[in-house]
């Protein structure tokens, strides 16, 4: 039997019911994708290279046998089924759900549709904060960094505080 993936998620959300959607999502994910082994807690960032309402984010680790690009698949697939609307406009917008592959194992994947490691993750206390808590093994595998090195050199800023502790769907 070979062996499941270890994928890291970074949800976020500032429309509506911030918590509930990522609630919601978290149900979803652990029904459609894999095992949610472990949640981070979550935050309230402001929002990044737009203005807008502050964001609920968090981060989850969880097993799967699906591929990277199944995962992605299934990821907006969530995201259409919490009511999120891709439009046509360019950058960064409010939204209701935002589901992140930020790692699949030590892999790097670069192709069209997909980047991993997420290519701005570094860049991210959103991100970098809530990985933090899932106290992982995982060095960058272009960087050769783990979490806490990177939160060290991140250029950002960003005051983002903790709300509370997430439950994981298991």
């Amino acid at each position: 039997m070979k062996p499941q993936h270890q994928i890291v998620l970074s949800l976020g959300t500032n429309q509506g019911n911030r918590l509930e959607n990522i609630k919601h999502c978290l149900q979803l994910i652990h029904q459609e994708i894999g095992t949610v082994i472990k949640v981070s807690r979550l935050y309230e960032t402001p929002s990044w290279g737009f203005d807008s309402d502050a964001f609920y984010n968090c981060a989850l680790v969880l097993h799967t046998f699906d591929s990277a690009h199944k995962i992605l698949t299934t990821i907006l697939k969530i995201e259409r089924q919490l009511g999120r609307v891709r439009g046509d406009t360019l950058g960064y917008q409010s939204r209701i759900i935002d589901i992140d592959l930020i790692t699949f194992d030590s892999a790097i994947v670069d192709s069209e549709e997909l980047q991993i490691p997420h290519p701005l993750m570094q860049n991210r206390k959103f991100v970098l904060l809530p990985m933090l808590d899932l106290n992982l093994d995982w060095k960058h595998p272009v960087f050769q960094k783990n979490i806490s090195e990177l939160l060290e050199i991140s250029p950002d800023q960003s005051v983002c505080k903790v709300v509370q502790d997430l439950e994981s769907p298991v």
